[in-house]
């Protein structure tokens, strides 16, 4: 539950409360009143002590001040969100385009291929989101839209799973991969879509240009992380070999860098496992700083549980005035 209130400013008015406190408590009450009796000596009237309704006559114009302090927090509108209504800002829709290419498994990540590797950090990538809407297209020669936007994570990690499994001949169209990933995000009406691209190679299809794909992506609003996967050859001297050192003889980590720029995204070079996975997770939390942190997104307006409790207080001030510390003229 979250409170705040629409008109602040009127809280402002507090301040002068104290001053209004004053003048009901203290203000002159030395004007006589009409049909006031003159008396011509106060002796008569010197040992009367003030009945208990004199003492206790500050009671009204307490009543008055709370009144006056509750309609006051009234006018500022106070507002609850309910927790039950709190749409994350996040608001994030991702399109996840992954490199099946046989490429993805002539190298290694230690004792593990590249996409072995690709599909784990990917399937925790999914299991880390929470009210984002994923898509998974799939690329060798051609690309596939293997699941559309969705929430149900646990039915897009089976897929995942099985991405390999894809009858496509082998390629690397990374430009209809984008393409592909375009059209999952076409009718999002979210706050933040991107797509993460991963691969190991350079486009060789010419149906679709990546930066040609990448510069739609920009004037749609989608940004495109793009990651380059650069190992050692499989069967190569891995011991004491600097892998980020060793790029893969396919990847073009330029045009990969190039396709980010325009489309307002950023280029990562994926050289481990653990890399690999660090830049899953720096996307993901770079896009929710994009977009802020949680919002409600329904609000019960809460000024009635202030004007009632005041109506209350200045009836029950008018009351007590005309009856028990009623002024006798």
């Amino acid at each position: 539950m979250s409170l705040h209130f629409e008109s602040p400013y009127f809280l402002l008015l507090l301040l002068l409360l104290p001053v209004v406190a004053a003048w009901q408590f203290w203000r002159p009450s030395r004007r006589r009143p009409a049909g006031a009796l003159t008396l011509g000596s106060l002796r008569l009237v010197g040992d009367l002590r003030p009945t208990w309704r004199v003492r206790h006559r500050w009671v009204l114009p307490a009543l008055r001040v709370g009144a006056l302090a509750l309609v006051v927090l009234a006018l500022a509108r106070p507002q609850a969100g309910r927790a039950g209504a709190v749409v994350p800002a996040e608001g994030i829709d991702i399109a996840l385009a992954l490199d099946i290419s046989g490429s993805m498994t002539e190298s290694t990540f230690g004792d593990r291929t590249p996409l072995e590797v690709a599909k784990q950090v990917v399937s925790d990538f999914i299991a880390g989101r929470e009210n984002d809407r994923l898509g998974l297209v799939a690329f060798r020669s051609q690309s596939l839209v293997l699941s559309p936007l969705t929430l149900d994570y646990q039915a897009l990690q089976e897929i995942v799973a099985r991405a390999d499994d894809s009858p496509i001949p082998d390629g690397t169209a990374i430009g209809l991969a984008v393409a592909d990933s375009l059209n999952v995000l076409r009718e999002s009406q979210a706050r933040s879509r991107i797509v993460i691209l991963l691969t190991d190679g350079e486009n060789n299809r010419p149906e679709v240009e990546p930066l040609t794909a990448a510069r739609i992506a920009g004037a749609l609003k989608i940004r495109v992380y793009t990651i380059g996967v650069v190992d050692t050859p499989r069967g190569g001297d891995r011991e004491g070999s600097d892998w980020s050192a060793t790029p893969s003889p396919s990847v073009d980590e330029e045009a990969l860098r190039r396709m980010a720029e325009v489309s307002g995204g950023r280029y990562y070079r994926a050289d481990s496992a653990d890399t690999l996975a660090q830049i899953y997770d720096e996307i993901g939390k770079l896009e929710k700083s994009r977009v802020g942190q949680e919002r409600f997104s329904a609000f019960d307006e809460r000024s009635a549980l202030f004007l009632l409790p005041a109506l209350t207080l200045l009836g029950l001030e008018v009351l007590l005035a005309s009856t028990v510390f009623r002024r006798a003229p």
